[in-house]
């Protein structure tokens, strides 16, 4: 039976949707789509490299995000989540799995966030993340939030936008019921040619 995958969102200005899971052992997927790559990426944290960073958090004090690619490539980049998962991996991309992760802890509630977009910050609220995580995913996967899910993000695109200098009440209708009363229309009128040339031939 394949893997079901919970959707989220990351928490930054520019929101991106991933999807995860996490298997019986705590090891954590992340799936991740990008520009330049035809097929989504699927990467692997380990539970090991979970309970690892969740020491590094233990200390109870806020810890940024620090995974700018460049900076973690020069050795500049400050102490944060990005660059201690750099540490245990030195690829930029796993390092930029914090922003990922940070929504995931936060929507469990392992940790708590500084509710900035930019500048963001996390703090350690529980250190069972492996129990709080799964019981995250477990709840993600139900019906009703799959479904609030993708109206969430659905939304911006259905709402009806209104035109400079129209009444609020002349709200633009959506393409697709535009696209409805063109097809509409045009089954019309092709009904209509139909019944001008059946009166034509009889009136012959």
């Amino acid at each position: 039976m394949a893997a079901s995958w919970s959707r989220s969102k990351t928490l930054g200005t520019k929101q991106k949707v991933f999807s995860w899971r996490i298997d019986s052992r705590g090891n954590l997927f992340i799936k991740r789509k990008f520009r330049k790559n035809r097929f989504p990426r699927i990467d692997k944290i380990s539970c090991r490299h979970l309970d690892r960073l969740c020491e590094f958090m233990q200390d109870r004090e806020w810890k940024t995000l620090a995974n700018n690619a460049a900076k973690l490539c020069r050795g500049t980049e400050k102490d944060g989540i990005g660059k201690f998962l750099y540490k245990l991996r030195s690829e930029v991309s796993y390092a930029q799995l914090s922003s990922q992760l940070g929504a995931i802890f936060y929507q469990a509630g392992v940790w708590e966030w500084n509710e900035q977009k930019r500048g963001m910050k996390f703090l350690l609220l529980s250190e069972n993340w492996q129990e709080k995580i799964t019981e995250c995913y477990r709840d993600s996967l139900s019906p009703e939030n799959e479904a609030a899910f993708f109206d969430n993000v659905l939304e911006p695109v259905l709402e009806p936008v209104l035109e400079p200098g129209l009444e609020p009440e002349e709200i633009v209708k959506s393409k697709k019921q535009k696209k409805q009363e063109e097809q509409i229309k045009s089954i019309q009128n092709i009904e209509q040619m139909k019944l001008s040339a059946f009166f034509m031939i009889k009136n012959e």
